[in-house]
């Protein structure tokens, strides 16, 4: 969730080759001659009887966030906000066949960048004998760890949404999925790419600065260069273990200053998406009561070469009071850049955190964490919780909180030449959500 990278005025991109597309057509051809293994899921599992079935549903949610103080820039203490997302399945073949259409629309007063509409899913899909085949626009996810997804890199994040990097953008992808008995290999071609999304400068969030739209400085997506990624998983008796390589743009950019740094006015940055390769690794060992997790990748292309990982270990105590369980989390973040880690990357910090399931019948939840530089005292906190209310009613409260740290201003020239500073900038956007969802 880098929010800033600031590379040098003279750093020159390199450009990948394009990816050929018949090796992978190559791929694709041999996982679909491979036969099936056994046990696997099989095409037409109800029988050529069952006719093609429709699935509708629709949520609209209304949206409040309360800031403390007024934002850098002057912007409001409150953002109220509306939403609406459907999702749209029709499948036929006794369900071998399907297509998912999935449009959403949020509507900000306050924040032009966040009132738009979008479509998060838009796919065809074929489950065949020991096979699935996916084309159109699509969320994948990756990972296992709970303060920080470091191999999921294939969908875009949707930082307007929210910054804890959980909502994704839809991404343009023809995949082919391979299920045996020795794991499910996975291949992915990435055509076009999309944007990360940031907040204007008359919402929150977004610091003392303005962030222009690239118009430039998109790793060879004018070329018509294809992203690519593959994928191995499987379950080894108590080891769920993942496996991922990824050719392509990088979907964090780093910024260039395009204007002259001026006190009390805002930064005008300019996103810059270079070429990466990541080698991904996470893994879950569950034991009992216990999991162990582990993120891992290794990342090259225009950007230094750098290591990260995150490894975490959860306890949950069934019933301790009553009927809830209770999960214990701890986590630490490794990041080899030190003090060059981008804004909301962590490069030796430790999360600690706790889970409530209370296992009612409104489906109650509670996630509650901490994530603490131990070197500088930073720390940002966070809480997430929600209930339903009837049956079609769900409430869901949010809040985080930037501390340890002194503020940053606009035009501050320490928010550009000085990295281990830049979390300054979210000091006065400590904030309380409430959102109340009503499901049709």
């Amino acid at each position: 969730m880098d929010l800033l990278s600031v590379p040098a005025a003279s750093t020159v991109m390199r450009v990948r080759p394009p990816v050929r597309v018949s090796v992978l057509a190559f791929v694709a051809a041999m996982l679909l001659g491979s036969g099936a293994a056994q046990g696997q899921m099989v095409a037409n599992p109800f029988g050529a009887s069952v006719g093609p079935r429709t699935e509708f549903d629709a949520s609209v949610a209304l949206q409040m966030r309360g800031f403390p103080r007024q934002g850098e820039l002057g912007q409001d203490r409150f953002q109220p906000s509306v939403a609406l997302e459907f999702t749209l399945r029709r499948d036929w073949n006794a369900g071998a066949d399907s297509v998912t259409l999935a449009p959403f629309y949020r509507f900000d007063p306050g924040d032009d960048h966040r009132r738009r509409g979008d479509l998060r899913e838009a796919f065809y899909s074929h489950l065949g004998s020991g096979f699935e085949l996916h084309a159109g626009l699509k969320r994948v996810f990756w990972g296992q760890t709970e303060s920080k997804h470091l191999v999921d890199v294939l969908n875009q994040v949707d930082l307007i949404e929210n910054v804890n990097e959980e909502h994704r953008l839809g991404q343009p992808m023809l995949s082919l999925a391979l299920l045996r008995d020795w794991g499910v290999f996975e291949a992915f071609l990435l055509p076009g790419f999309r944007q990360r999304t940031f907040a204007s400068t008359d919402g929150r969030l977004s610091g003392p600065f303005a962030i222009d739209k690239a118009s430039s400085g998109i790793r060879g997506v004018a070329k018509g260069q294809v992203d690519w990624a593959l994928r191995y998983s499987h379950l080894i008796s108590d080891v769920e273990l993942g496996l991922s390589w990824f050719e392509g743009t990088n979907r964090e950019p780093a910024f260039a200053v395009v204007a002259p740094v001026e006190p009390g006015v805002p930064i005008r940055l300019q996103p810059q998406y270079g070429a990466m390769s990541q080698f991904g690794l996470d893994a879950a060992l569950i034991r009992g009561d216990w999991a162990f997790k582990l993120e891992g990748v290794r990342r090259g292309g225009d950007a230094p070469r750098h290591l990260a990982a995150v490894l975490g270990i959860e306890r949950t105590l069934v019933g301790v009071v009553g009927r809830a369980d209770v999960g214990l989390l701890l986590e630490y973040l490794f990041d080899d850049r030190g003090r060059r880690t981008p804004l909301l990357s962590f490069a030796n910090d430790v999360f600690a955190g706790i889970r409530i399931g209370f296992n009612d019948l409104a489906d109650s939840e509670l996630l509650a964490g901490v994530i603490v530089d131990h070197r500088s005292g930073r720390q940002v906190w966070s809480l997430e919780g929600s209930t339903r209310i009837g049956q079609h009613w769900r409430l869901s409260a949010q809040a985080r909180a930037f501390v340890g740290v002194p503020a940053l201003g606009a035009g501050d020239p320490a928010a550009v030449l000085e990295p281990g500073r830049q979390w300054g900038a979210l000091v006065r956007d400590d904030y309380l959500e409430l959102e109340l969802i009503r499901f049709f």
